[in-house]
């Protein structure tokens, strides 16, 4: 807005004084109005030249003709500026969408059989896997001592059965997200679960497989060229104290 008022003044002062510019002698006129007329094309307003190729025009009316020039000239840069901004929101919106629609967060659970404890025991297995659906079945009295079986039902993103292998754990949980470290993205996989639920048994075969896939797409071309690094370090954390595996557990 200041850069459009700037230009008209200057060009208001180019003009001089005088009654019109055709009053300034047929050349300097003749000048005048194709400055003036070079200049209205420049922005964009070449349907307020017209006057100024036929007939001239009073230097009197200058003003209210620049102020009508700045006024368009205001229009056009605050729709240049409104379509900026719609097109930025829109942008904004789209990635925000195509964000939202990416699943940030999975959840896999591994069921494990029973322990040895368990079966010497003849404890019952209450949990049974369908798909991506676990069922505990609890096992509960009523007030009269009937026995009767309350069944809790969790969906997760998966839920593999104690049956699988390593090799499936891995291609379900771990697998998926080696691509996503080569778009430059963090990503993360860890286990959660109590003492003896399993954890160690799930995890420990699935750093060496990732290791595996992470140099293979180290050599591919298309990444090998980028000169990409691995780095790799084995932590503890126990009973609130951090231990480095690769460093004699300091």
């Amino acid at each position: 807005m200041q850069q459009s008022n700037a230009t008209a003044t200057a060009f208001y002062d180019h003009a001089g004084g005088g009654g019109s510019f055709n009053n300034a002698g047929p050349a300097g006129g003749d000048a005048g109005d194709a400055v003036m007329v070079r200049w209205l094309q420049s922005t964009g307003l070449q349907h307020l030249a017209f006057p100024l190729t036929s007939t001239g025009i009073d230097q009197r009316l200058l003003p209210n003709l620049l102020m009508q020039v700045n006024v368009l000239l205001i229009a056009k840069e605050q729709s240049s500026a409104d379509a900026s901004a719609s097109s930025f929101i829109a942008n904004e919106k789209e990635i925000s969408t195509r964000e939202n629609n990416v699943a940030k967060i999975k959840v896999m659970v591994h069921k494990r059989p029973l322990n040895k404890k368990e079966i010497s025991q003849k404890e019952d297995d209450i949990v049974t896997v369908d798909e991506n659906v676990l069922t505990v079945h609890e096992p509960k009295l009523k007030v009269d001592l009937t026995a009767y079986v309350e069944k809790h039902e969790f969906c997760f993103d998966a839920v593999l059965d104690e049956h699988v292998t390593n090799d499936e754990v891995y291609r379900v949980t771990v697998e998926p997200i080696i691509p996503i470290i080569f778009q430059r993205t963090k990503a993360t996989c860890f286990a959660y679960g109590q003492t003896g639920s399993g954890k160690t048994f799930t995890m420990q075969p699935l750093p060496l497989r990732a290791a595996q896939d992470l140099i293979r797409f180290l050599h591919q071309p298309v990444y090998h060229s980028q000169r990409f690094k691995l780095w790799l370090s084995y932590f503890e954390i126990y009973d609130g104290k951090l231990f480095d595996l690769l460093s004699d557990r300091k």
